[in-house]
């Protein structure tokens, strides 16, 4: 009785929600192929969690992931560990300007989600908006950390050194084909 009622109930929800899923569905697009890296399988969670309406989570993991490809881009540019990113961040030379002012549009407000301090949003539509540009923002961001383009069918990069490099030298690549 129980497991009938649980079901019942999810299926009331997933019909009473599936049209505001539908539209942030085609906001924001699972990507198809990324990078293979520990950051692929989080960004496309990020993703989901954004579709199924969980702003709170979206804007929270997003923020997480920005600040672990920050850390990684520390550690591959110059071997320190930065903190806090914020700060510290700025001082790496090699990363453009304009990628860098997305990280700290990402983490603006982090303090307030990772602590779940009294000025966080509450506002379901503020917060809709706040996570669809956190996610876009962490999208944008992997996108040109790990951007890659294909020679002669074979997936290339610029960026090598942040990808995980098989010893032939290949490039592996995470496929989201769900």
């Amino acid at each position: 009785m129980q497991r009938l009622f649980t079901e019942n109930e999810i299926k009331k929800e997933f019909e009473q929600t599936l049209a505001f899923r539908v539209e942030r569905c085609l906001r924001v697009k699972k990507l198809g192929v990324l990078s293979l890296s520990e950051f692929a399988p989080v960004l496309t969670e990020c993703t989901r969690l954004f579709q199924d309406g969980h702003f709170h989570g979206t804007i929270a993991l997003s923020q997480a992931v920005g600040g672990a490809i920050a850390r990684m881009l520390c550690l591959k540019n110059d071997g320190k560990q930065r903190h806090p990113f914020e700060e510290n961040f700025s001082k790496l030379e090699c990363i453009p300007k304009d990628l860098k002012e997305k990280f700290l549009r990402l983490w603006k407000e982090k303090d307030d989600y990772d602590y779940l301090n009294p000025a966080m949003e509450t506002d379901r539509q503020v917060l809709e908006t706040l996570a669809y540009e956190k996610v876009s923002l962490l999208k944008e961001i992997e996108s040109e950390v790990f951007k890659f383009f294909i020679v002669d069918g074979e997936p290339a990069s610029d960026n090598g050194k942040y990808w995980a490099l098989q010893s032939d030298g290949t490039i592996l690549l995470f496929l989201n084909l769900d």
